[in-house]
């Protein structure tokens, strides 16, 4: 019986450790727009590839879009935003907060 409870214990502490580092995640969504052109210059949506990056530089997720728009779950803390699209790229830096939505575009100059 005392092995049963404590086994029953051991499985409720991870049960709520897992349930409290979810609770730590944030979101972040978004699209890839190209833009640029004669002025006033202007932008489209545009499919790619976009990479998130952690503080070290390391790819800690990647995703295809599907209609120039993508979307990650991940821990809180400082990223990367890596866009690329038509031979062109650009990056922005984010901070995803526990629990939030971030919404962060990405737009990359060289539209022509």
């Amino acid at each position: 019986m005392r092995r049963l409870l404590v086994s029953s214990a051991c499985v409720l502490t991870m049960l709520a450790c897992d349930a409290v580092s979810a609770t730590r995640d944030g979101r972040v969504s978004g699209s890839i727009r190209l833009c640029g052109g004669p002025a006033p210059g202007r932008c489209v949506a545009r499919d790619g590839t976009v990479s998130v990056l952690d503080r070290h530089d390391r790819v800690v997720a990647t995703e295809t879009t599907a209609h120039a728009r993508f979307s990650f779950t991940l821990p809180a803390g400082s990223y990367t935003l890596v866009a690329s699209t038509a031979g062109v790229r650009a990056q922005r830096p984010i901070r995803i907060r526990a629990e939030r939505t971030l919404r962060a575009d990405v737009v990359i100059g060289g539209l022509s």
